[in-house]
């Protein structure tokens, strides 16, 4: 987005937050991911996932049938 635009977050690590969701978001455009979709699932998934997978559940290797038990 912009240097100037995090000048508007209110803190050095809230700039550096905003710039990593901006960061996933864009990762599910490229990878032809809905980004609702994804985060949706996500947030559902993260608690019961194990630590050592985590790379499952990046956008470019995310499927939502696969993660959705579908």
């Amino acid at each position: 987005m912009g240097r100037k635009n995090y000048l508007f977050a209110g803190s050095h690590e809230a700039a550096q937050r905003a710039a990593m969701l901006y960061s996933f978001m864009d990762t599910c455009k490229k990878n032809g991911v809905n980004p609702f979709e994804w985060l949706r699932n996500l947030l559902t998934r993260i608690p019961d996932h194990h630590a050592n997978k985590l790379e499952q559940l990046l956008p470019q290797n995310w499927n939502n049938s696969i993660n959705t038990g579908d």
